[in-house]
């Protein structure tokens, strides 16, 4: 079935960021008070360089991104979010301090999300409607805190590679294979190196003809602190460039993409399907 693109477009290809910084360190080491220093000053590049380093990229293809950042990062670096935002790119959630929202009682979500919500519409002027879950963890219970905050759209889930619906929210489905972090994530200690740049560029370059050739979304996800760098910001700039100039491709926000999917219907409120228990 032939998922109807505007325009006549054979297919997406939908660039976004996870601007996380450290929160994800200092959310799993919140406990721990630890001292070492490594990882905190290797995410710390995002910020310091790699959300400029990105953000030239996009200028100069002319190609408007979503952002996903947390709250604890736009209000540490509001500098750098409202450089994202000045730029036209969206702005979306991402957790307050990348807590997985599995880890945390309902109440404690819909108050994090919502202080998030704040601390990003006070930048960018508007209250983001899109949300990714800290690490693509999900449970039953987030949906309705989504739409209790007017968030009309979710981008965590891997159940189609074409926008659908799950419990009254659009889903604007993500792919393990065209995330960065499996490829060039390393910190001190993990078993393998980080692949490299060509590796990776032929790889997603693959995956973006594939998803012309049968109509799907390709939807790249990426992270200051590991793509921000420079061999990997031009090797980005390279693989999207005849993207932009495409004109069968179709190069959304991931907001638009939801809004494209409802046009202008209300969404349905389908159920979850919960896990079978005897």
């Amino acid at each position: 079935m032939t998922y109807p693109w505007p325009d006549g477009k054979r297919a997406a290809v939908c660039f976004t960021f996870d601007f996380d910084g450290e929160s994800p360190y200092l959310w799993r080491s919140r406990d721990s008070h630890g001292q070492a220093v490594g990882e905190l000053e290797q995410r710390r590049y995002g910020p310091n360089r790699g959300v400029s380093n990105l953000l030239s990229m996009l200028d100069n293809l002319k190609l408007t991104a979503t952002a996903f950042i947390p709250g604890w990062i736009a209000h540490e670096y509001p500098d750098q979010v409202t450089s994202i935002a000045h730029q036209g790119h969206e702005l979306a959630l991402h957790g307050w301090c990348h807590e997985p929202p599995t880890h945390l009682p309902v109440d404690d979500l819909r108050r994090t999300l919502d202080r998030a919500a704040d601390e990003l519409a006070g930048i960018s002027g508007t209250r983001p409607v899109g949300y990714r879950s800290p690490s693509w963890d999900m449970s039953v219970a987030v949906f309705p805190v989504l739409r209790s905050l007017g968030v009309t759209y979710d981008s965590s889930l891997m159940g189609d590679d074409r926008p659908y619906e799950v419990d009254g929210v659009v889903e604007v489905p993500v792919d393990w294979v065209t995330d960065d972090a499996p490829y060039y994530r390393y910190v001190a200690g993990d078993p393998r190196p980080p692949a490299t740049v060509p590796e990776v560029r032929q790889g997603w370059r693959a995956e973006i003809a594939a998803a012309k050739k049968h109509g799907t979304l390709c939807m790249i996800t990426v992270h200051p602190w590991l793509s921000g760098r420079p061999a990997r910001v031009d090797a980005l700039e390279e693989l999207l460039a005849p993207v932009v100039e495409d004109t069968e491709l179709w190069c959304p926000t991931a907001g638009e993409i939801a809004a494209h999917h409802t046009g202008g219907r209300k969404v349905s409120l389908a159920k979850l399907r919960r896990p079978f228990h005897d």
